[in-house]
């Protein structure tokens, strides 16, 4: 009798190590065909391709047409005049302007994406302690299709500040708009 249940002993250890030889073997075929289906992913799709910081890239465009590059304002907000022209205006861009001395230069700002009228698009724009404030009008509308809002000539590096909003008159729904900035030579 003694002799039975050791072979059941043995046997029931047998089944126990197949078991696991088993269980073993299908968690290193998972794993095999894990490592191996994502290394086909990486391989084939742009997973692991570099890409735009696209908060950094929707404010900075490196599409010069002379020799500046622009900067984009993108989903303006309405607000009154009052809040618009303040820093809690959060829509806005500090441009450095230097070069040659006695050299004239212009603000301008291209519409890009925009479905509301010009004359509902307003903009402060400060030059050294100054505020200007104004609507981009259609009838100041350059040959390129941009609105000079500023005009200048260096003497120093100035700190341009401008700030962007949608009127409280306009009445419509407001969309995604976005605007190009760019500091053109005269």
């Amino acid at each position: 009798m003694t002799k039975k249940k050791k072979t059941k002993k043995l046997s029931k250890r047998q089944l126990k190590q197949k078991q696991q030889l088993y269980k073993n073997t299908v968690i290193s075929i998972l794993l095999c065909l894990l490592v191996v289906s994502i290394s086909y992913i990486i391989f084939i799709t742009d997973f692991l391709k570099p890409r735009v910081n696209e908060v950094t890239a929707s404010y900075i465009s490196f599409n010069n047409k002379d020799t500046t590059d622009m900067i984009k304002i993108n989903n303006l907000k309405k607000m009154s005049n009052d809040i618009g022209k303040s820093i809690v205006n959060t829509k806005y861009s500090q441009l450095v302007v230097s070069g040659e001395n006695n050299s004239n230069y212009q603000v301008v700002v291209y519409p890009i994406i925009n479905n509301i009228d010009l004359k509902y698009i307003n903009y402060a724009i400060s030059v050294d302690n100054n505020i200007y404030i104004d609507n981009l009008d259609a009838e100041k509308l350059t040959d390129d299709e941009g609105i000079v809002i500023y005009s200048g000539v260096v003497t120093e590096k100035k700190k341009i500040t401008i700030r962007m909003w949608v009127s409280k008159d306009y009445e419509g729904e407001i969309e995604n708009n976005s605007f190009n900035i760019k500091i053109n030579p005269r």
